[in-house]
């Protein structure tokens, strides 16, 4: 084929995305992981945000055998919570918007991490609903990390 029956064979067909197309739309699959773990992420934030109000309203709740968590008191435990909830909360809502921003996945991932070591720190004081807290961070943060990079979304 001659260069000129080329361009007119290509003329009608739909650009690729390397042809300068304009950038990739996630697939229905991506989408619906980013979605469930915006969903996780809310449901976590929020349950971290009641988890710091408990620990600065009703301290006693939370006792281990050496009445403290680390090097934290009940205080700064209950505002650490409070914060990483909300920050938490804020950030899986996001990934729930139709266009998510760019900083949104990979923001999500290092807050629900280090949302997952605080719960950690936390297991003393309250193991179950730590050792849950964690396995929903981990269903997060594979959630967010199944769908890979934008660049590879069809």
């Amino acid at each position: 084929m001659t260069e000129q029956e080329l361009r007119s064979a290509s003329a009608g067909a739909t650009p690729h995305r390397a042809q300068g197309a304009g950038p990739a739309r996630p697939s229905g699959a991506a989408t619906g992981w980013v979605r469930f773990g915006g969903i996780l992420m809310a449901v976590v934030g929020g349950f971290g945000v009641i988890e710091g109000l408990y620990a600065l309203f009703l301290p006693t709740t939370f006792v281990n055998s050496n009445g403290a968590v680390l090097a934290l008191t009940y205080t700064g435990w209950g505002w650490l919570h409070i914060v990483l909830g909300a920050l938490v909360l804020v950030v899986g809502l996001s990934l729930l918007r139709s266009d998510v921003p760019g900083w949104a996945r990979g923001t999500a991932i290092v807050l629900v991490a280090l949302n997952a070591i605080v719960q950690l720190s936390w297991l003393p004081a309250y193991p179950v609903w730590s050792i849950v807290m964690i396995v929903l961070d981990v269903l997060v943060i594979g959630a967010l990390v199944a769908i890979g990079d934008r660049a590879a979304w069809s």
